[in-house]
């Protein structure tokens, strides 16, 4: 499931969407968090006796696209031997499609699914990644003297590296944590979304506020 935010393209006489129906990108990453625990709630509270939705894990993001990917656990991972961590698999083998689809065409008895041409999902891509989703090999073009004031965080949110991509001290960590484990007691379940006139939300999510800040160079 991939969650995409509009993109503003000017007014139209066909639609009266705005710059304020446009989302930021922190704002769709919290949509799909929420999305996630209420698949996982509907999982979990899944009498006995009936079949469970399938688990679903936040995947990849894409930056500067404004999208994330959650996708089925049972059919794009694996867990990797050697790290013991589950394996994200949503990179398409075109060749390897192209390949199956051919074969298919020659022979409409063969059969192929999903599952036969997937490849390991690139680090870049993976959501939490510090490219978010922005491939290296590709030239990023930043807004004049603005850097992220974080570069890498932990699995909560907090950050674990300066916008020098420097390991931050315990102390930092330390006091970043408490920052957050505020915000969460402030927020009660650590999110709050809050309707304004004319359609727009405006969504707080403590895990994802260090998230976006910049420092100047």
């Amino acid at each position: 499931v991939e969650v995409k935010g509009v993109t503003f393209c000017g007014k139209s006489d066909a639609s009266n969407l705005n710059m304020s129906n446009t989302p930021w990108h922190h704002e769709v990453v919290a949509m799909v968090q929420k999305l996630q625990k209420e698949l996982k709630k509907l999982r979990d509270e899944c009498p006995e006796g009936q079949e469970k939705i399938p688990e679903y894990g936040i995947a990849c993001e894409h930056k500067h696209s404004v999208s994330v990917l959650l996708a089925r656990v049972d059919q794009f991972s694996v867990d990797d031997p050697e790290t013991g961590k589950r394996r994200w698999r949503t990179w398409i083998d075109y060749d390897k499609f192209t390949m199956l689809a051919a074969k298919y065409a020659e022979d409409p008895t063969f059969t192929f699914g999903v599952e036969d041409y997937l490849d390991d999902t690139p680090k870049w891509a993976l959501f939490g990644a510090e490219e978010e989703g922005f491939d290296p090999t590709d030239t990023r073009h930043r807004k004049k003297k603005k850097h992220p004031k974080y570069t890498k965080y932990d699995s909560d949110g907090i950050p674990t590296h300066d916008d020098d991509r420097n390991p931050l001290g315990e102390e930092d960590r330390k006091r970043l944590r408490g920052m957050m484990d505020k915000k969460i007691s402030e927020l009660g379940d650590g999110m709050s979304v809050i309707d304004l006139k004319g359609g727009e939300k405006v969504i707080d999510d403590a895990s994802l506020m260090f998230r976006g800040l910049t420092v100047i160079k």
